[in-house]
């Protein structure tokens, strides 16, 4: 009775840890710094736009007129989706803070039901510890369960294994897909759970239906939840998708590719961070010196090891020119990006945590000073990449402070004409602003839209991207999902906030095909000096104190 009410104590202790590091989201509320990249450049605003369109339950052939001159419906993410969901019941920041505190709840709790039952079975607080570092991690907003959840899928896929299974098992297997992505992660998270049902089957005569079943039941409802991509990619010959034209490769020297390789297995990657470098590696690496002075074989700890070690190479190699020949054959796979098996590396990074910590708690008295020293280690680094800090430190602007919501209406209100009547473009500043605050906008950052829309765009901008190679070989090659006005002289040009005290002094820009796609007015973040050359008249100067920006309100004359 006395350990049920301490495990309990445990639990309790954690999720206060984890509403510790969730509350400048609730404290500070839109004056919290979150994420950037991927984040409230894009994404949020897209589910936004999405939730007031009327178009979240749109048909196959619908479109969201918002964005692009009308972006199809189906790039924009399935209606099945809790997330879409979310921004279509919820103001968008509560839908943020709502998706945010779901991930790290249910995290937690895949984390610690999984170690508790396959891998610390004695070791109750040691499970609780874990699975709390693990609930910790930056999780990327817009991927939802796509990496916290795994650990929720694999306990479950393993009690049916195991034909220990329940009725809960079942049911997390059908709701894990409507909340996370199959292209992100699960796709991959399930090709390796087949490669293990077919070793089993293969190598050790044991066939288990039930667990294949178990497989092919997520993976169907993975496809029924993603239904729109599977039209747009099966089902829709006249789309012709941007992803055409991403290169082949990137990589040409394999010590380039190597260096990626070996930065993915100490670092990590971004959209599926795991952050072992400072604790969970030198934690490893000790739990192998003991073993082997105990003269012990921690085949699984090796084990975890080393397929860590085979994704990284995998993800290293992806895009090496050598990879050329076969693209090429198979066509598919240039728009496609296999890479992503690296988006398991969190899930299976801590597993590794837990075995190494296991080994080293089992060494002595020693050894569990040094496990609870080691695991306040690593969720004190954890707490230090929390958002508010990292973003603060980069000097990104608040939640607040980047959309500037009042100064957008302030401007629509200048402009004094209904919204859905003329287009925007930006300059300085990210689309996804405008987007948030109602405009329409002829650009966007969109990972899939037509590439005769990417062409035409193009041509606003052609001579200035003929100024530079580098923003040229971007949008042609690399970037064509930021179909943004990018300006030579402004290297990564899109946060030029009010304190950036320059200008553009010879700006090259097609006005007139920018007014045959619509466009009327340009919010620029700088001041552009020769705009009466290309046909811009500068209206009005907008700037508050609550907003990152400086916007130039230019009309296309």
């Amino acid at each position: 009775m006395e350990d049920s009410k301490s495990n309990y104590r445990y639990i309790a202790a954690a999720v206060a840890v984890i509403l510790a590091y969730l509350s400048p989201l609730y404290v500070l509320g839109q004056n919290a710094h979150v994420l950037l990249l991927d984040n409230i450049d894009g994404a949020v605003a897209s589910l936004k736009v999405l939730a007031e369109s009327g178009q979240v339950f749109g048909s196959l052939n619908s479109t969201v007129p918002n964005i692009m001159n009308g972006l199809l419906r189906n790039t924009m993410g399935s209606e099945f989706n809790l997330q879409v969901l979310l921004y279509w019941a919820f103001k968008p920041f509560t839908a943020y803070v709502v998706n945010l505190t779901l991930m790290h709840i249910l995290a937690f709790l895949g984390m610690y039901l999984l170690l508790k039952r396959y891998f610390l079975k004695e070791h109750e607080a040691l499970a609780v510890g874990v699975a709390l570092a693990f609930a910790l991690l930056p999780f990327w907003p817009y991927g939802g369960l796509s990496v916290a959840g795994q650990p929720l899928a694999l306990y479950a896929f393993l009690n049916i294994r195991a034909r220990v299974d329940k009725k809960y098992d079942w049911l997390i297997l059908l709701l894990v897909p409507f909340y996370s992505s199959l292209i992100y992660s699960f796709a991959f998270f399930l090709f390796c759970m087949g490669l293990w049902w077919l070793y089993e089957a293969l190598i050790k005569k044991q066939l288990n239906w039930r667990w294949l079943a178990a497989m092919f039941m997520m993976g169907l409802v993975f496809l029924l939840v993603e239904y729109r991509l599977l039209y747009n990619i099966f089902f829709d010959p006249g789309f012709v998708s941007i992803r055409s034209e991403f290169p082949l490769y990137r990589i040409e020297a394999k010590r380039a590719a190597l260096q990626q390789c070996i930065d993915n297995f100490v670092y990590g990657q971004f959209h599926a961070a795991s952050l072992q470098q400072l604790v969970i590696l030198p934690a490893a690496l000790a739990a192998l010196v003991i073993a082997g002075i105990k003269k012990r074989r921690p085949y699984l700890l090796l084990g975890l090891l080393f397929i860590t070690g085979v994704i990284s190479i995998w993800y290293g190699f992806w895009f090496f020119k050598a990879w050329v020949p076969i693209k090429q054959q198979f066509p598919f796979l240039g728009e496609v990006n296999l890479s992503r098996f690296h988006w398991l590396h969190p899930l299976l990074w801590y597993i590794i945590f837990a075995m190494a910590l296991k080994i080293i708690m089992e060494a002595g008295r020693v050894g569990k000073y040094l496990v609870a020293g080691l695991l306040v280690l690593q969720v004190g680094f954890l707490f230090y990449n929390n958002d508010e800090i990292t973003q603060r430190k980069l000097g990104v602007p608040s939640y607040k402070e980047f959309y500037a919501e009042h100064m957008h209406q302030e401007i629509a209100q200048y402009i004094g004409k209904d919204q859905k009547d003329y287009r925007v473009v930006s300059i300085g500043m990210h689309p996804a602003i405008t987007q948030y605050n109602g405009f329409y906008t002829l650009d966007a950052y969109v990972g899939n839209y037509p590439l005769e829309y990417k062409h035409e765009f193009r041509k606003i901008m052609a001579a200035e991207l003929d100024k530079s190679p580098f923003y040229r070989d971007y949008f042609d090659h690399l970037g064509g999902s930021r179909c943004y006005l990018f300006v030579e002289k402004l290297m990564y040009n899109t946060m030029m906030t009010k304190d950036n005290n320059i200008a553009i002094e010879e700006l090259a820009l097609d006005s007139t095909q920018l007014k045959k796609m619509g466009g009327r007015y340009v919010f620029s973040a700088l001041e552009i000096q020769n705009s009466k050359d290309i046909g811009l008249k500068l209206l009005k100067v907008f700037e508050e104190p609550d907003s990152a920006w400086r916007i130039y309100l230019y009309e296309v004359s």
